[in-house]
């Protein structure tokens, strides 16, 4: 009997990993087309032709377009949550935290174009203006704002202030990087966006020189398991 449960175990497992697998494969398929073409213009036929598997599959795991892609935006924010926590590891000043996420998202369009044009598309679409996926984030914020280390008239302000620069950055340099041959620059939070931290800080109250102290630390995104 023992041995038999073993079995049943086993094939269990390996039953849920198959199945772990496939929705992998879906919700990759989604990604690329949402990322490309938004979710609105992409059809559950095209999902199915790009994971290569049956329509009735795509059933078994999703019940809709818009089922998809809410786990498509889960997987996307969920990755760009873990790869800030990375990158940020250490760092105890909530204004370097919140200027280093940024960086690594303009970061992200160098490590992976793909999945920074899905958060790209995430937020321009308005679905994570508010607290919703970015709880780090407004950690970060409420953090900044106790301690006096950030000066705006609420966090929610200070929140969409972040949002806005973080994702017309990482449209501009989905745009323009491939031309401009500074990829390198970028994953070293130089140049651009270096320029752009830097407004960003502005934006949150920091005066010039605590800008400059922030910036002029070692920042190094290259190694960064982005989007893992």
């Amino acid at each position: 009997m023992a041995g038999r449960s073993s079995i049943v175990m086993k094939a269990d497992e390996q039953g849920s990993r198959r199945r772990e697998r496939m929705r992998g494969i879906l919700v990759e398929a989604g990604l690329r087309l949402f990322a490309k073409q938004g979710v609105d213009a992409t059809t559950i036929d095209e999902i199915v032709n790009v994971a290569g598997v049956a329509k009735g599959t795509f059933y078994n795991y999703f019940t809709d377009r818009a089922d998809i892609a809410r786990a498509v935006a889960a997987a996307v924010r969920h990755s760009m949550n873990a790869a800030v926590e990375e990158i940020n590891r250490g760092i105890d000043d909530p204004a370097e935290r919140i200027s280093r996420g940024v960086r690594l998202f303009m970061a992200g369009v160098v490590l992976d174009p793909v999945k920074a044009a899905m958060l790209a598309r995430l937020y321009e679409s308005g679905a994570s203006l508010d607290a919703h996926g970015n709880a780090h984030l407004l950690s970060d914020i409420r953090d900044g704002i106790a301690k006096h280390r950030i000066k705006v008239p609420d966090e929610l302000a200070a929140l969409h202030l972040v949002v806005a620069i973080g994702t017309i950055t990482i449209r501009h340099l989905l745009d323009t990087i491939g031309a401009s041959g500074k990829g390198e620059e970028i994953l070293r939070g130089e140049g651009y966006a270096r320029q752009m931290a830097a407004v960003l800080l502005a934006g949150l109250g920091l005066a010039r020189g605590e800008i400059e102290e922030i910036l002029a630390r070692p920042f190094d995104a290259s190694g960064t398991t982005l989007f893992g």
